[in-house]
């Protein structure tokens, strides 16, 4: 965990925020509010390291964080629940080691009260299922197990886009944090379902060019590569026989890139 500091990107908007919260004279709210946020981030920049992937960096927006990975799409899903759960489990952890400081009286009440408020709200907001909250990423990495890349996403962001209509009609109140976390949330769903053409792209390329370790073995009845899943290597039904995926990618990508055999 040492020389992590450098990967922080405090973005502008989060600055702006905490102005604002300054100049209102709420200085401890937002201390303990991004207090919060940062230890969040380390419990998922501790599992990545324990799992032996690289951070691109830490973006720290007003509404949390986004930690950015360096890791290929095809790895475990496991490893993707981890990443996701250990910002919750951190906060579940900072919340018994504040807890129990406050039972020693080195903690007043009314500061206390304040983070156990922060802390729980951070919390139930991370666990919603809109990109790219944790939450999410649980639900889509939950998907996954049972169903292929693709319609994993396409049931994922469905229920992100429920969830952000509940989100705004619930916070329907006139505040500048509102704005901000909701302006955020729809910019990161945009954002995330124009990107999944690369993504589904990139997670094909993967399973033509690496070998991966997979947990199941499935054998289709036609060659549809849409039916791809993590942690499962196919075999698809193609006149009367069946070819591995590998075979299958291979036609799809081997004259483009130019390689015959991997």
């Amino acid at each position: 965990m040492k020389n992590i500091w450098h990967l922080f990107n405090i973005h502008p908007a989060t600055y702006f925020l905490i102005l604002s919260f300054l100049f209102t004279g709420l200085i401890k709210n937002i201390l303990i509010i991004y207090f919060i946020i940062i230890v969040h981030e380390l419990g998922h920049i501790f599992i990545i390291k324990r799992l032996g992937y690289s951070i691109i960096r830490v973006d720290i927006y007003p509404s949390g964080g986004v930690t950015k990975i360096d890791k290929k799409i095809n790895t475990p899903i496991i490893h993707d629940i981890l990443i996701a759960s250990f910002g919750i489990i951190f906060q579940v952890l900072l919340y018994l080691i504040v807890t129990f400081f406050y039972e020693q009286y080195f903690i007043r009440t009314s500061t206390y009260q304040l983070f156990l408020t922060y802390n729980t709200t951070i919390l139930l907001f991370n666990l919603i299922p809109i990109i790219p909250l944790d939450g999410y990423c649980l639900l889509r990495s939950i998907w996954e197990v049972f169903f292929p890349f693709k319609r994993a996403f396409k049931l994922s962001f469905k229920i992100s886009i429920i969830f952000v209509f509940l989100f705004i009609t619930y916070n329907h109140i006139l505040s500048l944090n509102n704005y901000l976390i909701i302006s955020f949330l729809i910019y990161k769903i945009i954002f995330e379902f124009k990107n999944f053409k690369y993504q589904y792209y990139r997670f094909l390329l993967e399973r033509y060019l690496h070998d991966f370790h997979y947990y199941k073995i499935k054998n289709e009845k036609k060659l549809d590569l849409a039916l791809l899943k993590k942690d499962t290597y196919h075999y698809f039904k193609k006149d009367n026989t069946y070819i591995s995926e590998k075979k299958a990618l291979e036609k799809k990508f081997s004259a483009s890139l130019g390689i015959k055999n991997v």
